[in-house]
């Protein structure tokens, strides 16, 4: 479909640079066209350099073989209504990413790409973790590419937007790692070029596209695009979600909760650690969950139970997965204990962070420590979805009162702390707020670390 076709690639915020630059090598040709109007004049030249029409302005679509636009753009924008007026395909930036793969990309291991609402990122790493003991891993999630047997991290700076698995995988040549194992942490769906796609919750629904579709209805098409043969590990609240489901596929249950119609369903969890209960195949048994002071287990039950069903799917050792759990101590920024200046810190920063992640979060540290200085809020708003002002103003009402005091974070954070100047305070950034939190509370007092951000 793209190679020697006219293509058209509607957003280069997202990836559309990325798609534009690698379809150059297989395209007859290539325009891209800067939907929101954010790249600038310098950006969009140094692409007509590199022989890639580049443009903010909306063009014919007769004069294309095909679009490609994200899930996310709205159906309105004029380019896709006059695409399905003229019957021109439309196919998405997953759909692109997946074509290129297959022309440009030679297939050297074994790719699994993770995607759902909540739980990517610590699944992605707990996964790797747990397939490092027998394989060279390399993973490419919100915190940067790692070389998981080196224990390096190789590039930084790549959202998990779909066009960057390209980069990842540049980044892992141009490193020299030859992994076995290549994770992918994807937003909004898979590529559908995977061997095993996994979806780890599709609670928290949010809309997309204008809010015309809801942000679930794209990751569904982890399994509608899924490679014939290949493996799926699906949340159960998915899968029922979306009804019948792929025969050509191998699908694994999992559910974070007592299911034993899953293949991986906990049996129990609780403050002291769990049980996590698999029945694969013809094999069945038991792995425990050891309780771990160093961030709290519940806010991990997704990840635990996802990352094991992968490895299980593997076949990976039961034992070596157990012990990797033991052995695991929190990813950075998720609901993790750590310390500054001495100080007990939550660190719960991320670019998943939510207010329903927020108000769990304070709940773990009210119980780590006499007070609670939280800082709270967004160091971008464009950081998926940015921290609905709303919902702080709302957190703010119900639970200032729990805090010896709040340092909020953001510009669009700044109008919520004029009411209660004597408790709520302001900086610029994470980092100068966790600092000013550190100033104001005493020795016992915990620092809670709850800002919306890349990390």
């Amino acid at each position: 479909m793209l190679r020697n076709s006219r293509a058209a690639v509607l957003d280069l915020t997202h990836g559309g640079v990325i798609i534009a630059r690698k379809l150059k090598e297989i395209a007859y040709s290539t325009t891209g066209i800067d939907v929101y109007n954010t790249l600038s004049f310098e950006v969009l030249n140094n692409l007509e350099k590199e022989g890639i029409k580049a443009t903010r302005d909306i063009l014919h679509v007769k004069d294309f073989d095909v679009i490609i636009a994200p899930v996310h753009l709205d159906p309105q924008y004029p380019m896709l209504v006059d695409a399905f007026k003229n019957n021109i395909p439309v196919i998405s930036h997953h759909t692109a990413a997946r074509l290129i793969l297959a022309e440009l990309y030679p297939k050297e291991f074994i790719t699994i790409e993770i995607t759902g609402t909540k739980a990517k990122t610590s699944t992605s790493i707990l996964l790797a973790e747990i397939l490092s003991h027998k394989k060279n891993v390399v993973s490419h999630t919100s915190r940067g590419v790692e070389d998981w047997n080196n224990r390096r991290i190789i590039k930084k700076g790549l959202s998990i937007t779909p066009a960057n698995i390209l980069l990842a995988l540049d980044a892992a040549r141009e490193s020299g790692i030859h992994p076995d194992v290549f994770i992918f942490e994807i937003s909004l769906g898979g590529t559908g070029s995977a061997d095993i796609g996994v979806i780890t919750t599709i609670t928290d629904d949010y809309k997309i596209a204008n809010n015309t579709k809801l942000a679930s209805e794209a990751k569904r098409r982890m399994i509608l695009d899924a490679r014939s043969g290949s493996i799926l590990v699906i949340n159960h609240d998915a899968l029922r979600s979306f009804g019948a489901c792929r025969r050509d596929v191998n699908i694994i249950s999992f559910s974070d909760s007592v299911n034993a119609s899953c293949n991986v369903y906990f049996e129990d969890i609780g403050s002291k650690g769990g049980i996590i209960a698999y029945y694969m195949d013809k094999r069945k048994g038991r792995i425990k969950i050891y309780n771990n002071p160093d961030y709290d287990i519940s806010s991990y039950k997704t990840a635990f139970v996802c990352a094991s069903a992968i490895a299980l799917a593997l076949d990976i050792e039961p034992e070596i997965i157990e012990r990797s759990l033991w052995e695991f101590r929190g990813a950075e920024g998720r609901m993790r204990k750590t310390s500054f200046s001495g100080r007990i810190m939550i660190d719960n920063s991320n670019s998943g962070m939510d207010i329903k992640s927020a108000e769990k979060a304070l709940i773990y540290s009210k119980n780590s420590g006499n007070g609670v200085v939280m800082v709270l809020g967004e160091e971008a708003k464009e950081v998926c979805e940015g921290l609905d002002p709303a919902g702080v103003k709302r957190f703010i009402d119900v639970h200032l009162d729990e805090l010896i005091a709040l340092v909020l974070v953001g510009e669009r954070m700044l109008p919520l702390g004029q009411k209660n100047a004597d408790k709520i305070y302001y900086a610029n950034d994470l980092s100068k707020g966790i600092e000013l939190a550190a100033r104001l509370m005493h020795d016992d007092d915990v620092i809670l670390s709850c800002v919306k951000c890349f990390r």
